[in-house]
Order: C-alpha cells, then structure tokens, then sequence
C-alpha cells in the first residue's frame, strides 16, 4: 500500500483540530457555528440594485425575456433558479429559454428571437464584450449573473459578478450564489420573500462547481439549502439515489452522488435529454409515459432514472478514453513533465475531455492540458490543474508563460486555447521544468500503530461525518499493524461479501469482498497482523453507536498459524 502522510500526526491530543488544520482551516469553530452573520449584504456586489430594476421595468411593460443557459451543475441551476423565481414572483410573463448543444458558455446572438428586449445570462457571459455590444446596437438590454474571472467590466451589458466587485468579499461564491443574491434584491424590491425557496438549487450549484466550502458564507447557504430540499427534480434525484447516500443528504453525498447525475445529462444527453432535465428543474407537472411498465410517471421521475442511465454510459466512455490517453502519456514518457500536455484525437468525446483530465490529473498527481485541434492553426481544450501539488493555480501559471490565446474558468478547471507554433515553445519550457514530487498513493492524516488504537478517536471523528466533502475532504487513517484473532475475521452481509474485522471494539469493514480474496488471506493462520487505510464512521443500530472504520485498502503483513 501506498500512502503519504500529511501534517504533524497529532493524534493524541487533538485529532480533529488537526484535520481541519491539515485543510487549511485554522480554526475550526470559523466553519462549523455559522449562522446568518457570516452573509454579507447583496448590496455590495457591484451593479446588483441596477440589474434588479431593470428585470422589473421589463417585467412591467411585458418584453420578451431571454435566459441563456450555461452547459454545467451549476448553469443549470442558476438557470432554474432566476426562471422559477421569475414565474413564482411575477406571475405570467414573456419568458423563453435556450440550452446549448455542446459545451459552448454565453450567448449566441443568432439564438436570442428578434422581439426579445432583455437577455440574462447566468453563471457565464462576463467577457462576452462583442455579444454585448451587438445586442445593445439591436435594443435589446443584457443581464449577466456571473462568478467567473474576467479582465474588465461590459460597458454594454450590466454585470453582477462577485469578482468584478471590490466590495464583495465572498470571491467563492458560484453562479447560482450570484443569482440567489440577485433574488434577494428583486425580494427588497417587490416586498417578498421568495429567494430562500431556491437555496437548494444554490447548495447544488455551488458543491457542482467545487466552490471552496472553507468560505464562511458559501458553506453557510450551501448548508442551509441542503437542509431544506424542494425542487422536486432534486427530490426525485436524491430518492433515486437513496442507497447510496444511505439516506443522508450532505456535502460528500451530493457531490458524489447528485451533481454528476445532473452534468452527466448536461455533458452526455442528447437534447431532448438537456431540454427534459430543465423541464424537471422548471417543477414541470408534465406527465411521461413509461413503455417498459405502461404507465404514466411524473417528468422527474423519468429523467432521474434517464440521469442514472447516461451517467453510466458516461462513464463507461470516459474510462475507456482515460485509459486510450494513459497509453500516448505513458508511451510518449510524458508523465515525466512538471505538467502533461497531450494531444487527444476524435476518440475523445468533447463532452468528456475535462473528465478525462481530471481522471489524469488525479493518477499522475500533477496538472493536464488536453489538447484537439479546432482549425488549422489553432488547438483548444481542456486543462485542470492538481491542488495538492505545487502549483496551486494552474490557470495563472499557463497564462504567465504568454503562449495561450486564453484560458477562461475556474483557477484549477478551465477552457484553452493555443497557436500551433506556440506549441512547440509550450514544451520546450516543460523540458526545463521540474515539479517537486508531491507524494503518492492516499493521503492519510493519521499513522497509528496498533498499541495507540483508540475507539473514541474513531467516535470523535466520525461525528463529523456531514462536515467533509469538496475543499474539507474526508479524513483517512492508516492503522499499523493490526494483529486481529482468527475468529475476529469473517464475511458478512446477505451475500457474505463484506469483510469484518473486530480490533478493540471497533469494527473495521470492507464491502464487496470475493470469496476468493478472502480464502487467500484469512483460510489459514491462528492471528493476522495487517495494515489498514480507512475513513471513520459511527455504526448506529437499535441505540447503540459502534465505532467503525471504513476500509479502502489494507495489507496483510504477517500470519501465524499456531
């Protein structure tokens, strides 16, 4: 087993101060007691008040209103978000929609209809200064509710963008976050009370969009929205996958189990698939009839188990282009870079080309560029970087070099573009780059040796179990040298594929054991010495609590048979 151990292995006397230390939180309590002080004002985002006034001049006269989506979670959300909150707000009103085919951010002039007078743009469109410009020549008036980087303020366009407001503190705060601000201000302005009804499509936009949840204010709705689940696509999503969250809706659960449903659909689905996925978060009372079991069943219901099917056939492809790619990184010795540039053919789906480097960026542990070329002289694509090595905004590295035409997103996920001759310069400066190793195998922030297992350590951290998830990751522990009794060894479960170990009263569990596996480790030997890598949790059962460790990986080091 590989393993690197981060932080100062405190243990003893503080083990869950120093997990929040080893991520990045000092101090614990800054994250955990939140309430309604650690949001600030909407009215600090920069043109937000002047945004809300124009929706509602709009509204008021009845002009068309276009809402352009952006292709992801969180643009999916926003989107339902501002149009739900239209609807509920203002009654009946002239609003229409539009979804990109692919992976295109912001609008396109050619799709906005020629009566429309305002066009709202969330979760993109920010640098859109050429659209902007020529929508204003058409009279028609545009609304951008957006968080992404950009190099200056539309002077054609109004622009609500945290990070195009100095005086918004809050820089980590997703598309949807602007839009639930943006309804804030339309409540103070109508006299309502209606944007707390979409917090949870807030908590669904922002963990999609991995916003750091170490912001006080992020975590803090995030929180909130998840608490209160009402969109009944949301609803039906979570039931779908009931199993798998066991039940419980929080930050880990939803990132792993809600969102990528959601852009599996977005990245994967044909159009009918996007268009019915924004009808089940626009709450759709549609019915749709069910041929496998002749029935009627609700919109949500259908594309829940839709999502569940393209996510499948998502990831089947993604694997089978992770590993085609592996192949030219490997053979191209690649891998030996500071940071791996490959350049990808038609077997890559462009749907797939960001998942594919982030499954890239996780096995060699160091940030990816995958290239495809657009046009004669031109290759675009996907680039993600690798935050636990050393480069920890890989976006700003690239664009330091001076060879990107540009590189538009997130600090460690985003769009690129470069010339073909500037390709050649790009490696040449890889060569001369080396990146510091930054370990390998798991991260554990515990090294425990068998004499200091300690079942209140295991009970301690577990009951944090709702607090992990995106920037907090879970915590893991490896526990050295086990020595575990034959009869404290078994298979269990209905059909006996989980294994138990049972080590000073904590119960160590792996799922999905083989038979086989087990008869090769455990048939023979009177006791087991074993190393354990596994996450804490509580075991709660007809009142009592058992500490439990979850095992992702273990060895068996040593057995003695008499």
């Amino acid at each position: 087993m590989q393993y690197t151990l981060i932080g100062d292995n405190d243990y003893l006397f503080s083990p869950v101060d120093t997990i929040f230390k080893n991520r990045g939180v000092t101090n614990k309590e800054d994250i955990l007691n939140l309430d309604e002080s650690k949001c600030h004002s909407y009215k600090l985002l920069k043109n937000i008040e002047r945004a809300a006034d124009l929706l509602i001049r709009h509204i008021n006269e009845g002009s068309e209103v276009f809402v352009q989506a952006d292709p992801d979670c969180d643009g999916y959300s926003s989107t339902s978000m501002i149009i739900n909150y239209i609807k509920k707000s203002f009654g009946k009103c002239n609003l229409t929609w539009h979804l990109p085919k692919g992976k295109e951010h912001g609008v396109e002039v050619k799709n906005v209809p020629n009566n429309t007078k305002l066009v709202i743009i969330p979760d993109s469109g920010s640098n859109q200064y050429k659209e902007h410009k020529e929508l204003q020549e058409k009279g028609i008036d545009v609304i951008v509710l957006d968080h992404h980087i950009c190099e200056e303020e539309s002077k054609d366009a109004i622009v609500v963008n945290n990070q195009l407001s100095p005086l918004y503190p809050n820089k980590n705060l997703s598309g949807a976050g602007i839009v639930y601000k943006f309804c804030q201000a339309l409540d103070d302005k109508l006299g309502l009370n209606n944007a707390d009804n979409y917090l949870d499509l807030l908590a669904i936009g922002n963990i999609g969009d991995m916003m750091d949840l170490r912001e006080p204010e992020t975590r803090y709705l995030v929180k909130r929205g998840l608490d209160n689940i009402q969109n009944p696509m949301l609803k039906e999503i979570i039931k779908k996958q009931d199993f798998s969250m066991k039940g419980t809706v929080n930050i880990h659960n939803v990132g792993f189990f809600v969102c990528p449903l959601i852009n599996a659909g977005v990245r994967f689905g044909s159009n009918e698939d996007k268009k019915q996925l924004m009808e089940a978060l626009l709450e759709s009372k549609e019915e749709v009839y069910y041929k496998k079991k002749d029935v009627y069943e609700s919109i949500q219901e259908a594309t829940a188990r839709n999502l569940g099917n393209l996510r499948n056939r998502q990831n089947t492809a993604r694997d089978n282009s992770t590993e085609k790619i592996i192949s030219i990184v490997e053979s191209s010795n690649l891998k030996e870079r500071s940071i791996i540039v490959a350049k990808v053919g038609d077997f890559l789906d462009k749907s797939l080309t960001g998942l594919v480097a982030n499954n890239l960026a996780k096995k060699y542990k160091k940030p990816v560029v995958l290239l495809r070329e657009k046009e004669n002289g031109i290759f675009t694509g996907s680039a993600r970087g690798y935050d636990k090595g050393n480069i920890k905004n890989f976006r700003e590295h690239l664009l330091d070099t001076d060879l990107f035409n540009f590189c538009e997103g997130h600090d460690n996920s985003f769009g690129v573009e470069i010339e073909t001759e500037r390709l050649k310069e790009l490696e040449d400066l890889l060569l001369k780059t080396k990146e510091e190793s930054t370990g390998t195998g798991i991260e554990v922030d515990f090294e425990i040796p068998f004499n200091d297992i300690d079942k209140q350590l295991v009970l301690e951290v577990g009951e944090y179990k709702n607090e992990w998830g995106s920037t907090i990751q879970e915590p893991k522990i490896i526990y050295k040298g086990l020595t575990v009794a034959a009869n404290d060894i078994s298979l269990i479960g209905k059909k006996k594929n989980t294994l138990k170990l049972i080590v000073n009263d904590i119960e160590f569990i792996k799922f999905f054991v083989k038979k086989e596996e087990y008869e090769t480790h455990f048939s023979e030997g009177e006791t087991f010495y074993i190393d354990v890598i596994g996450k804490c949790s509580i075991n709660e059962w007809n009142g009592v609590r058992t500490p439990q460790i979850e095992i992702l990986e273990y060895k068996v080091t040593e057995t003695l048979l008499f």
